[in-house]
């Protein structure tokens, strides 16, 4: 039998994206937005501080309780109760100070991070988006994240772009676990070579929806410098394309696809696997 060429003719009809460090980010420092809230409250801590202590106490929660603590009875909010708390006193706050405002304090972080007051969408996004829906992609999101991924896409108006949002606490598995994919596909309704995954880390995003049969594209925004402006939308593209392994911008997914139709691939045409037995 031959083997399947590396150019194979392929239909792309479902779009998905990473949500975190994709579509949005924190406004600002995230570690200055925490600092902040907490000096409302009286609690003074330095973002350098709270930066500091972050990522020791997240990796410390997520060794002691991973996936949002949720097969030891936790709910994401608890989750992050305790993770939040840790990171105050790491960072330097007085726990005699802290213990009597804490849950006004966290109750006003979470809030805040449910909306647009805690995020900005990427200047890439919006107009991609729009273009890809309006060539007729089905699209959606694939979040290794709480439930509030769903608050915070619809206070930042993304929510008109997308046909559904699969946020991991939601579905019961975390990127790159192949049955998160797979409950993408059946919402979506399409096979996993129908499908395409774009997302900035390179084991969760890229491999993972690799693995799942689907075609991947990793998202390199390091590379590219957000300060300037966005490079123009481009509103055609010449057929076949070729779909890259690395992309910079959002905006290049208009040129590499053109509309739901048949394209020419650079990747390896995925192997089709199923989570069912």
């Amino acid at each position: 039998m031959a083997s399947t060429s590396t150019t194979a003719p392929l239909r792309i009809r479902l779009l998905t994206f990473d949500a975190y460090n994709t579509l949005f980010k924190p406004k600002g420092s995230l570690s200055a937005q925490y600092a902040q809230e907490a000096a409302r409250f009286g609690i003074h801590v330095t973002k350098n501080a709270v930066s500091q202590n972050f990522g020791h106490a997240y990796k410390k929660q997520l060794d002691r309780a991973p996936f949002y603590g949720l097969q030891l009875g936790m709910t994401p909010r608890e989750w992050w109760e305790e993770l939040v708390y840790t990171t105050f006193l790491g960072a330097g706050a007085n726990k005699q100070d802290l213990d009597p405002i804490f849950g006004r304090l966290f109750d006003s972080l979470y809030t805040r991070f449910m909306t647009a007051e805690g995020y900005a969408t990427f200047p890439d996004v919006d107009k991609t988006l729009a273009e890809l829906k309006r060539r007729g992609f089905q699209m959606g999101v694939i979040s290794n994240s709480d439930e509030r991924v769903l608050s915070v896409i619809k206070s930042l108006n993304l929510d008109q772009h997308f046909d559904f949002v699969l946020p991991s606490c939601l579905a019961g598995y975390e990127k790159p676990a192949l049955e998160i994919f797979d409950k993408a596909l059946q919402i979506a309704n399409v096979s996993p070579q129908n499908a395409l995954h774009v997302g900035d880390d390179a084991e969760k995003d890229f491999q993972g929806a690799r693995d799942a049969g689907w075609y991947s594209v990793l998202l390199e925004r390091s590379k590219l410098s957000y300060q300037d402006s966005a490079p123009a939308l481009v509103q055609d593209a010449p057929s076949p394309v070729q779909i890259p392994n690395t992309i910079m911008s959002l905006q290049e997914l208009c040129t590499i696809l053109g509309s739901p139709s048949s394209l020419s691939s650079t990747q390896q045409q995925p192997k089709a696997v199923s989570s069912n037995p």
